[in-house]
């Protein structure tokens, strides 16, 4: 817990700093596919950062980005229980991410080759009943279930991304882009509440359920096109 806030900590004062030096300012439009979970497509402004450039071979960039995730699944529950599948959704998510990256230059064309740290938080986040009831059921062969679950989850989450990305030169200090990166974070969301089964022709029974070290599974491939204008 003490290192996530460290990392959210430094990510946003690295971004206030950087932003105020930054040689270039960059937004596009991304695409978010998780993995086990459902397309995810962009809010306006999307995604934006701002590139700070050290010699010709070295950058950092911060910047921010927001999606529609339409699903996500999560781990942490039993070894029986076959969470690959979307369980949290559908739900917007704002991360903020501050990304080091190689340089490799040429007139026209550049490839950049980059790794770094994010954060994020989900609002109106809520549990996919019917998946979840799905994974259960398959797992203990019920006849019948309904749930009643709650929730109990961290304001933020973080992880690690890398990938790559390719500038072309469209006009003067216009530049337009392509990024590809895959991001590999987590979110604190535990599961409790009750669940009503039935398996075989036995009366239904009440049970409560607790899952403490379930997370929100935030992985997944991010797609971005746009463009950048640099200072000159």
């Amino acid at each position: 817990m003490i290192m996530k806030r460290l990392l959210i900590s430094f990510a946003l004062i690295s971004f206030f700093i950087v932003s105020e030096k930054s040689q270039a300012q960059s937004i596009g439009f991304s695409y978010f596919f998780p993995t086990h979970g459902y397309f995810s497509n962009p809010i306006a402004p999307v995604n934006f950062n701002m590139p700070l450039k050290f010699g010709r071979f070295l950058q950092i960039s911060p910047g921010i980005s927001m999606n529609n995730i339409g699903g996500m699944s999560m781990t942490g529950f039993p070894a029986k229980f076959d969470s690959e599948r979307a369980l949290i959704g559908p739900f917007q998510s704002l991360s903020m991410s501050l990304v080091p990256a190689i340089v490799i230059p040429t007139k026209s064309v550049e490839l950049e080759l980059m790794g770094g740290v994010f954060g994020f938080t989900g609002f109106n986040q809520k549990i996919m009943h019917g998946n979840f009831e799905d994974m259960i059921s398959e797992a203990n062969n019920y006849t019948s279930l309904s749930s009643d679950l709650n929730m109990d989850k961290s304001a933020f989450g973080w992880g690690y991304l890398v990938g790559t990305k390719l500038n072309i030169r469209i006009k003067d200090n216009i530049w337009g882009y392509v990024a590809v990166k895959y991001y590999m974070g987590s979110q604190n969301i535990g599961i409790n509440g009750i669940l009503q089964y039935a398996s075989g022709e036995n009366a239904a029974v009440d049970q409560e359920v607790d899952y403490p070290d379930a997370q929100l599974y935030y992985h997944g491939f991010e797609i971005t096109i746009g463009g950048t204008m640099r200072k000159k």
